[in-house]
C-alpha cells in the first residue's frame, strides 16, 4: 500500500469520527526496526465500523471484505480492522494512544500486552505465537526497563485472562535474564 493510500485510510477513520490505533507489525516496527509486512492492522471503534467501511469504499471502491469475527479483513487494500469491543485490551488500546508521525499508536505497554495476548492465544498457530514472543522481546529490549511502565504493562496483560499477570511477569523476568521462552 502506498503512502498516499494509507493517508486515505487514516482520512476515512477521521471522516467517520472514529478513534483508531495502528497495531501489529507496523506498530512494532515504529518501536524497533521496521520489517517487511503486507497488511496494516488497526483497532477501530466498533460503533463506527460501518461509517469507516463506507468512507473506505468511497475512496477505494470494492474492499473485498471478509468478516473474521474479531476483525474485518479488507483483502483488496491489505487492511484489517479490529473491532474495539472484541476484547477489553482493544478498548484500552484506543484510550492509551500517542502520535508517532502520522500514526496514532498505542503506548508500548499496550503493544506488548497485545503481543502477549496473541502469544498465549490457543487459536493462533505456534509459528505465529513464537513470532509474537520475538516481537515482545524486541520491544522490551529496544525500550529497556526504564522505557516501560512495568506496572501498567502487567495491569494490561492481566486483561488477557484470569491469572495472566503472573504469566506475563514470569515472561518479563526471563527477558531480563536473557532466558528463552517456551510457548
Amino acid at each position: 500500500m502506498s503512502e498516499a493510500d494509507i493517508t486515505k485510510v487514516i482520512e476515512a477513520f477521521e471522516e467517520a469520527g472514529s478513534r483508531w490505533a495502528l497495531v501489529g507489525a507496523h506498530a512494532v516496527g515504529l518501536l524497533t526496526e521496521p520489517r517487511a509486512t503486507v497488511d496494516f492492522d488497526f483497532i477501530v471503534e466498533t460503533a463506527r465500523l460501518q461509517k469507516i467501511l463506507g468512507a473506505l469504499e468511497a475512496r477505494f471502491g470494492e474492499l473485498g471484505q471478509e468478516d473474521v469475527d474479531a476483525a474485518v479483513r479488507l483483502r483488496n487494500i491489505d487492511v484489517d480492522l479490529i473491532r474495539s469491543t472484541n476484547h477489553p485490551l482493544f478498548m484500552r488500546a484506543l484510550e492509551l494512544t500517542r502520535r508517532i508521525d502520522a500514526w496514532q499508536v498505542p503506548r508500548a505497554e499496550v503493544i506488548l500486552a497485545l503481543k502477549f495476548l496473541a502469544a498465549v492465544s490457543p487459536w493462533r498457530n505456534e509459528a505465529k505465537r513464537t513470532h509474537d514472543v520475538g516481537d515482545m522481546r524486541s520491544i522490551y529490549q529496544a525500550l529497556g526497563t526504564d522505557g516501560i511502565d512495568r506496572a501498567l504493562l502487567l495491569e494490561l496483560g492481566g486483561l488477557a485472562y484470569p491469572g495472566a499477570q503472573n504469566e506475563l511477569e514470569q515472561m518479563l523476568d526471563k527477558f531480563d535474564r536473557g532466558e528463552p521462552i517456551q510457548i
